[in-house]
């Protein structure tokens, strides 16, 4: 008898995972991601994520996902052969999001926001060609959804760190980045598989433009 309950407890949370729904699954590892700024920990939300991408292959919102977390990872990567590394695994996830939903106004911002990472990694030798990728997915997102958060967040954060020669610097990005806030208060989250992120990174990228 003491061998079947043991044996019960073994197995139950194995079924109790796999009752849960994919959106379940998404919601539960995203929020693991999202919630902490602890790199090592983020690290391991995201390889979560990428092996759930890479068992849902049809699942547009897995895969953003997946590539999604990559490009939030490279941001905080230091070295720059990494940052590149983890691109390219979300360039994987990428191409997949784009052959399910081509003309979604959130797979254009995925792709800029990628591009953007990419500028990052090496900016001077990389302006010109991850830029033009950058401003032709924004205006494609925009000429779909004027009133999408994320263009406007992406668009102030570039702006952000522009040279002021460039155009750029903190007083220029400010007009984007409260355009986003005034938009995130407005878009309806809690539903994993519309994109709701951006507003968190908004508002502290707002407190660096006003200090």
């Amino acid at each position: 008898m003491k061998k079947i309950v043991l044996l019960a407890l073994l197995v139950f949370p194995v079924f109790a995972f796999q009752a849960q729904t994919l959106e379940e699954k998404l919601t539960a590892l995203f929020l693991e991601f999202d919630t902490t700024q602890v790199f090592s920990a983020k690290m391991a939300a995201s390889s979560k994520l990428e092996l759930l991408a890479n068992m849902e292959t049809e699942n547009y919102a897995v895969n953003y996902y997946a590539a999604y977390s990559k490009a939030m990872i490279s941001y905080m990567e230091t070295d720059k052969d990494r940052k590149d590394m983890y691109l390219d695994l979300a360039d994987t996830f990428l191409e997949k999001v784009k052959q399910l939903q081509p003309k979604n106004e959130e797979t254009f911002v995925l792709t800029a926001l990628l591009a953007n990472a990419r500028l990052v990694v090496d900016g001077g030798s990389r302006w010109k060609k991850q830029g033009d990728i950058f401003n032709a997915n924004i205006d494609s997102a925009k000429t779909i959804n004027p009133n999408n958060p994320r263009i406007y967040h992406l668009k102030g954060v570039a702006l952000y760190f522009t040279p002021k020669m460039f155009g750029g610097g903190a007083k220029n990005a400010l007009e984007y980045l409260e355009k986003a806030k005034t938009l995130f208060s407005t878009q309806m989250n809690g539903n994993i598989l519309i994109p709701s992120w951006g507003e968190k990174r908004n508002l502290y990228f707002l407190s660096e433009c006003t200090k």
